[in-house]
């Protein structure tokens, strides 16, 4: 350290305390805070409290529901006040409310957006954790590979659906709706990176636990060669990107974020949330901060493995928007509200009181909604986003302190889409929730109802079963990873010498009340506490961290794109658009908005299957893109009922599409007419709907209605001219031979008649045993590109009208 930093040190230590941490201040919610502005205080009024429990019920289910509670909405605390619910979206929050077919009135109790969860690893929800923890390790590679002399972590993935279930449940009963977990099944949470969003009109996020290919445990000081297929930039879409990077305190982990942030394998972005991000110097973090990236931050599992956990100071003085998540249960928390209390222990104990508590609430719920691509859709009380709402009762907490301060025998309701999912049983039990069928189970001396077999199909005493680790605890959860920073260079903990317990003394700290340590490991990232300015501040602790003086330059926390229009009012608040323009007039600004009709709230984006399909279409839509395509018919089913193919039956061009469902949604036939909801996505070079959601609009007789379209093979085959144009259509070639009995070398059970394959996609008893020259007068079937070829696919034996008796393969 420096002569000058020692003594300006010396003279800025008063100074340090106001900038780095909160002040004395209390403000009118009981909160202290300077990094970012209070939520206003509005009072409605007094409510009436219920004679028992947390909620009265009056009305019945079916129509609007009424919440009436202090409300927390995204700029204002409305005390005794409302929010409305009708269609499972939100249509009033304030004081002024209308009536509706059914009342809660939660005097003594707040109503929050329901938590997000952006990160979590759910297929290993088998593992006990790892309470105190057998290392501190430098990198992420030293445990799960037992590098550098460091002791492996031994965790197995493969989680049974119902131990799935189980920890989404453990969630929800935190007040969860939603999570990227890398996994999750249907029903209970919406699960935003794999399928199951139930209903939420947003692209399907990317989980990417190795986005440079980096399985095997490469680990790289320097240099960016690490697997021979990492992702590129090329390979993200529209749809929210989630890799984990620099999750480590050591260079190996720093060089990560150097070469996820430049060339070709930069795929830090605005659609991006850096998972982890602990090795991010200054310089590093101002890339995310450029990038107008996020950053999820997951303290408990951090602080366990590596005895500290990511600047998230800096990173909020820098602007970049910070969510929470869990990890995984092996050494993360069990659920959001445990990750709350780690998080607002390192703020209290290591971060000299630096974040509200609305400033962690925000993380749980917008800064969540962000991460995951779903500002306009949820983690907000605000009118036209989805009814995801969790109701705690204060029982001595105010505002948002009852959520960051919560336990699951608190949690008196949770609604996805309005429709409950966990709360207090007379509650649950009540006309006017309609979710008497829910099952009773008791958690700390309160009675409570979660509606498991209702919405999975699965009972809770299964998922009970299955749990392994329990769904929750009266008091701290056994073996608990640890949440207290420790390593051999900080073994004590805060003393009054050391007020931040970083191992450093006050008198010599540039950030006395801001933890940040000096490791002493290979490769460290730096030698001394870093001080890019050269102000005598830390960078944790700077609230101008990139230059010296008062007047910050770089991004508003409050205005994320920087133009001038802060987040609560924004159209678009994570892309520039100070002009606001709405030419739809749906409430999502034309700079974030890539459906050209009106689509407010989380109505999907209408189209057609020739705006899909046909990139010359003047409305054509983009793939990431989340569309309602009305009237189509089912032409083919998948055997495992996963996927669909349908079209408009016009027979032109561009009318087909492939749909992915990953089960047959409620006995689907041929000759359905339906509607589909879902992400157009380009998978192997097949434009697909993904995550999709299907109405059966008139059932069908097994029969599409309309004949297959006539082609000839060679309009059709890989090269064709007609071939493009006519993917996911019913066609037909006749008079053909067969030329080749197997065109791949891999033998996929395909042949090919005169130049067209013939695959087993859509049949699988199709094999490839008539012989060369077998004729058929007719083939008929669905066109489909996989693996850069096109393949016609027969539905059944029906579709092959063989011309050569002595073939007789089926």
């Amino acid at each position: 350290m420096s002569t000058r930093q020692l003594a300006s040190i010396l003279s800025l230590l008063v100074a340090s305390a106001a900038a780095c941490g909160k002040s004395d201040d209390t403000s009118e919610t009981g909160e202290t805070g300077e990094t970012g502005d209070e939520a206003e205080i509005v009072e409605c009024g007094e409510l009436e409290p219920a004679d028992a429990g947390t909620c009265t019920a009056e009305g019945q289910a079916g129509g609007s529901l009424l919440i009436r509670g202090d409300v927390l909405g995204p700029d204002a605390v409305y005390r005794g006040g409302s929010v409305r619910i009708e269609g499972g979206e939100i249509t009033c929050v304030g004081c002024e409310c209308e009536a509706a077919d059914a009342t809660l009135t939660c005097a003594d109790a707040v109503v929050s957006p329901g938590l997000i969860n952006p990160h979590d690893h759910i297929s290993f929800a088998n593992n006990w954790p790892i309470g105190a923890g057998v290392d501190r390790y430098d990198h992420r590679h030293d445990w799960r590979k037992g590098l550098n002399g460091h002791a492996a972590l031994s965790t197995a993935g493969g989680a049974s659906a119902e131990t799935v279930l189980a920890a989404e449940l453990r969630f929800v009963m935190a007040g969860a709706t939603s999570a990227a977990s890398a996994g999750g099944e249907p029903g209970l949470l919406r699960n935003l990176d794999s399928g199951g969003l139930e209903g939420l009109s947003i692209p399907q996020a990317d989980s990417d636990t190795f986005p440079l290919d980096d399985n095997d445990g490469i680990q790289q000081a320097s240099g960016c060669s690490y697997g021979g297929d990492p992702t590129t930039s090329q390979d993200l879409d529209g749809g929210a990107y989630l890799p984990h990077i620099a999750e480590g305190i050591n260079e190996y982990a720093s060089n990560e974020l150097v070469c996820t942030t430049s060339g070709a394998t930069d795929v830090v972005e605005s659609n991006t949330a850096v998972v982890h991000a602990l090795g991010a110097p200054l310089a590093l973090a101002q890339q995310i901060a450029d990038a107008d990236a996020k950053v999820i931050w997951s303290p408990r599992s951090n602080v366990v493995l590596y005895g500290a956990t990511a600047p998230v100071t800096m990173f909020d003085a820098l602007g970049i928007p910070l969510a929470l998540g869990t990890d995984w249960l092996p050494s993360g928390s069990m659920n959001m509200l445990r990750e709350l209390a780690c998080a607002a222990y390192l703020d209290d104990t290591h971060y000299g009181d630096y974040f509200s508590d609305r400033d962690l609430w925000a993380m749980a719920t917008r800064g969540g909604a962000q991460a995951v691509g779903g500002e306009l859709a949820i983690g907000e009380l605000s009118v036209g986003w989805v009814a995801d709402i969790a109701v705690f009762a204060k029982q001595g907490e105010a505002d948002h302190g009852a959520v960051v301060r919560g336990h699951e025998s608190k949690v008196a309701l949770v609604l996805r889409g309005g429709e409950p999912l966990y709360g207090d049983a007379e509650l649950l039990g009540s006309g006017a929730l309609g979710a008497e069928v829910c099952e009773p189970l008791e958690v700390c001396g309160v009675a409570k109802r979660a509606c498991v077999a209702r919405d999975t199909g699965t009972s809770l005493s299964a998922v009970e079963g299955a749990a392994g680790y329990p769904l929750f605890f009266c008091g701290l959860p056994d073996d608990e990873p640890s949440c207290v920073p420790s390593r051999d260079e900080y073994p004590n903990g805060p003393t009054a010498e050391d007020l931040d317990g970083d191992g450093i003394p006050n008198e010599v700290d540039n950030c006395p009340e801001v933890f940040n340590p000096v490791f002493n490991v290979p490769f460290p990232m730096w030698e001394d506490q870093p001080d890019s300015d050269l102000d005598g501040l830390g960078d944790v602790c700077d609230p101008c961290p990139s230059n010296a003086g008062e007047v910050c330059e770089g991004p508003d926390p409050d205005d994320s794109d920087n133009d001038g229009v802060a987040n609560d009012e924004d159209n678009c608040p994570l892309d520039p658009n100070a002009d606001q323009a709405d030419a739809d007039d749906d409430g999502k600004g034309d700079a974030c908005d890539d459906c050209p009709v009106a689509n407010p709230g989380n109505q999907a984006c209408p189209a057609t299957v020739e705006q899909i399909q046909d990139p010359s279409d003047p409305g054509h839509v983009p793939p990431g893109s989340v569309v309602l395509v009305e009237g189509l018919t089912v032409t083919a089913i998948q055997p495992d009922g996963g996927a669909f193919t349908a079209e408009t039956g016009s027979g032109q061009p561009y009318t087909g599409i492939f749909v992915f469902t990953g089960g047959n949604p409620g006995g689907l036939g041929v000759g359905d007419l339906v509607d589909v909801q879902g992400t157009v996505e380009e998978y192997f070079d097949l434009t697909e709907l993904v995550d999709a959601e299907v109405t059966i609009v008139t059932p069908g007789d097994g029969s599409p209605g309309f004949a297959a379209k006539l082609m000839e093979p060679g309009q059709i085959a890989t090269g064709g001219a007609e071939a493009e144009a006519h993917e996911s259509m019913l066609l037909r070639v006749e008079d053909v031979v067969i030329t080749n009995v197997n065109p791949d070398a891999m033998d996929y059970d395909e042949f090919e008649v005169d130049g067209l394959r013939v695959d087993d996609l859509m049949f699988e008893a199709l094999d490839n045993m008539c012989p060369l020259d077998s004729s058929f007068v007719s083939v008929t079937g669905v066109l489909l590109e996989s693996f850069s070829n096109f393949k016609l696919s027969p539905r059944s034996a029906a579709d092959l009208e063989l011309g050569d008796p002595s073939c007789q393969p089926f």
